[in-house]
């Protein structure tokens, strides 16, 4: 007995040659493109035979006869008893012209081969798809009462059933298999289709809210799930037995759940919270059909809708998946499953094993390139302040990824210093000095560095200046304020709007502020600090919302109190935790990375979300801070005396508990 299957190297049809080598010893033919052919090694592995056994017969489903030579079909005439047709697109991003070759041409070529080399029963692979969005239950003996076919899919997979149906000869028999997972024993899965669209956006509500916090998720139809290899099971045992010619089986799950039971068994596979809270689609029937249409056709709500499905990771069409409106009867069919105990299993029992198997081998994270290299290599990226501290860790960083990092600092002497320590490195790195408080240093700057670079991909608004002392030590000082707001906001801004229009240009830029913590936390004590880099921080956000558009991102890094010359000033500084240089560059680099909004601490967003939430609670903490630790000889003006070094300030023990627990915080 000889098969012959088409789809032999997909996701079904490999698990499917497989069971059929094992249950005869005949040969089974299969399907495969020309350039497929030096990619066989793995399957015959898995099949544990050779090219003998499973014979590889070159053609396309998507040509007359499959494009199978007439050599092959001479060969193959009348030797062929089963005939499996599994290739078809199974994809619902594929585009309408793509599914109708794939799956109606591809079926009346196959159809055409099948009667050339006069095969015996015609097993066609359809799908439930085939009954559209049936409202109702949908019986195995149904055909043309498929209704709501709109999507090429479904059209796809009812017109290729008629076409088995009316057009072939010989006997036929076609299966429908529910939404098919990954194996239900191992969790193997080959790609991310159905249910594990929603695999990552319970990912990241995962890795966003607590287990124990209840979450929203969705409800609606109830989705037919089946593992593939019930699906394998159940067609090689009816494909075999006698007697069902010219019927249609319903390889489902006979008890399907509803959305927000599937999504709330993979949240517990995930160890995500549970989502409590459904919001069902249908509860926004009440508004006429109309209004619904004309405001999806608006540009904001279109782009919106976008974005969020872009950030998820969902089709564009997926939504309307989840009232799924039909049900399958499948009793006459799993009579006959009955018999070889062939089951579906319960979600439950294997839900566990698809999610780690995804997480494992489909997460789409695991396949972008997160490196720093992947990010920056042959980029120009700029950073201010990169001759010391925060910056120069930074720089080190990125140069040694493959940029092309423009060192700017106006100190000479760090950068002649920072130059001897990476010679000999082969690094490319750019110095140049420049007081960015200078508009006309600025523009002599921006000028060289577009003259000989083109364009700077990544600009780090590193460079700033803090004073810390109170306002009330600060009445006569309104000069404090005026250069740390020249340096921190005037000088950033006057340099970024240099460089924006290049950015435009090209359309792709990324501008990252360093930002303080304590504009979440609304820090005393730093209340010219705080303003400056509030300042650039509101520039930032609208900049962000006129180039939506534009492919320049910016993003706000709020650092947290980091060990640098900035801080030496403030000797109690030196006995409290703080942030090395290195480990604040790594926060640069993550913000390098992924391009977030915002990039803070938790404390951070904790201290923003009490101050919005509970704003005198807020004011009571800062206030205890503020009292508790003192003001330093610097913002005093005291200084030690001539030749003697300035004695450490012992903290007190509440001020130590104090300071571990708002670590990062500017006290």
């Amino acid at each position: 007995m000889a098969y012959f299957v088409t789809g032999a190297t997909g996701f079904i049809g490999k698990r499917l040659v497989q069971k059929l080598l094992e249950r005869n010893k005949g040969p089974v033919y299969f399907l495969v493109l020309e350039p497929e052919l030096q990619k066989l090694e793995p399957l015959y592995h898995r099949w544990g035979v050779g090219p003998e056994r499973a014979i590889p017969v070159v053609g396309n489903v998507v040509r007359p006869l499959m494009g199978v030579s007439q050599a092959d079909l001479e060969k193959l005439k009348g030797q062929v008893r089963h005939l499996f047709h599994l290739a078809a697109v199974y994809d619902l991003k594929a585009s309408a012209e793509d599914q109708i070759a794939a799956n109606v041409d591809g079926t009346r070529n196959t159809i055409g081969f099948a009667e050339a080399v006069e095969a015996g029963c015609f097993h066609h692979m359809s799908s439930i798809a085939a009954a559209g969005l049936y409202e109702g239950t949908f019986r195995e003996d149904m055909f043309e009462e498929a209704e709501n076919m709109d999507h090429p899919y479904f059209r796809t997979k009812h017109d290729s059933e008629g076409i088995v149906r009316r057009e072939y000869r010989r006997p036929w028999r076609i299966y429908r298999p529910g939404i098919v997972v990954g194996q239900s024993d191992t969790g193997e899965m080959d790609k991310v289709d159905g249910p594990y669209y929603f695999f990552k956006p319970i990912q990241k509500l995962r890795n966003i809210v607590p287990r124990w916090m209840p979450a929203v998720g969705l409800e609606g139809g109830r989705l037919n799930l089946v593992p593939v290899d019930f699906v394998v099971n159940a067609l090689d045992y009816l494909a075999h037995r006698n007697g069902l010619d010219g019927r249609c089986f319903h390889l489902t799950d006979p008890s399907p759940r509803r959305v927000g039971d599937i999504l709330n068994i993979f949240a517990r596979a995930g160890h995500a919270p549970d989502l409590a809270i459904r919001i069902n689609p249908h509860m926004f029937g009440f508004i006429p059909r109309t209004i619904r249409q004309g405001l999806a056709m608006l540009t904001p709500v279109r782009r919106i809708q976008h974005a969020i499905m872009r950030d998820l990771g969902l089709p564009a069409d997926i939504m309307q998946f989840v009232s799924y409106p039909t049900r399958f009867d499948n009793r006459e069919t799993q009579k006959l499953l009955d018999e070889a105990g062939i089951r579906v299993p319960p979600l439950e029992d294997y839900a566990w094993k698809l999610w780690d198997y995804w997480e494992r081998h489909l997460d789409p994270d695991l396949f972008i390139d997160r490196s720093l290299a992947g990010t920056v290599k042959d980029k120009v990226v700029m950073i201010t302040g990169s001759a010391d501290g925060i910056g120069k860790a930074a720089a080190l960083k990125a140069a040694e990824a493959g940029a092309r990092v423009i060192v700017v600092d106006r100190e000479q002497e760090k950068l002649d210093r920072m130059r001897k320590e990476i010679d000999g490195r082969g690094w490319s790195v750019f110095f140049h000095r420049c007081d960015l408080t200078d508009w006309d240093q600025v523009d002599a700057l921006t000028g060289q560095v577009l003259e000989e670079h083109g364009a700077v991909q990544v600009l780090v608004n590193n460079a700033g200046h803090s004073i810390r002392r109170s306002i009330e030590n600060s009445f006569d000082r309104f000069h404090d304020f005026e250069r740390v707001m020249r340096l921190n906001y005037f000088g950033a801004l006057r340099l970024t709007l240099r460089l924006l229009p290049p950015m435009q240009k090209q359309r792709r830029g990324h501008v990252i502020n360093i930002s303080s913590i304590g504009v979440l936390t609304n820090a005393p004590r730093f209340s010219a600090y705080v303003a400056s880099k509030a300042a650039m921080d509101a520039f930032a956000r609208c900049a962000a919302s006129e180039f939506a558009d534009s492919g320049i991102e910016f993003t706000t890094l709020n650092m947290p109190l980091v060990r640098t010359g900035m801080t030496a000033p403030t000797e109690i500084y030196r006995q409290i935790p703080m942030l090395s240089p290195e480990e604040a560059a790594d926060l640069v680099v993550q913000a390098i990375i992924y391009r977030p909004v915002r990039l803070a601490t938790r404390l951070g967003i904790f201290a923003e979300v009490l101050h919005m939430l509970a704003p005198r609670i807020s004011q009571i903490v800062m206030n205890t801070a503020y009292r508790m630790f003192p003001e330093s000889r610097a913002s005093m003006g005291q200084k030690p005396p001539q030749g003697a070094p300035a004695a450490p300030t012992q903290p007190t023990p509440d001020q130590i508990a104090f300071a571990e627990i708002m670590k990062g915080i500017h006290l």
